[in-house]
């Protein structure tokens, strides 16, 4: 049994206000959540408008199941973001 985490953050340009990026966030990790069974929450930037820092956590059973994890994972956000994903750190222990 592994571990996989994940730490990304995400550039919103068009971002207005706190209350635009606070509806983007709560549909990403409902959609997170449901889809991929993880665990998710906003680690860091909370007063930015522009940026979206997500830390996420799943327990795997194979290391390939991580990757494959991590790599849905990544789809769903850039699908699903209306962002672009800045930075990008997955380690499975």
């Amino acid at each position: 049994m592994r571990v996989l985490i994940i730490e990304t953050v995400i550039d919103l340009p068009w971002s207005q206000s706190l209350k635009e990026k606070r509806r983007v966030r709560q549909g990403l990790i409902d959609r997170l959540e449901r889809r991929h069974r993880l665990s998710v929450k906003e680690i860091d930037c909370q007063d930015v408008w522009k940026t979206l820092c997500l830390g996420m956590a799943a327990v795997v059973l194979t290391e390939t199941g991580g990757r494959e994890l991590e790599a849905s994972i990544r789809t769903t956000l850039e699908e699903h973001s209306n962002g672009e994903i800045r930075q990008w750190d997955a380690e499975l222990i």
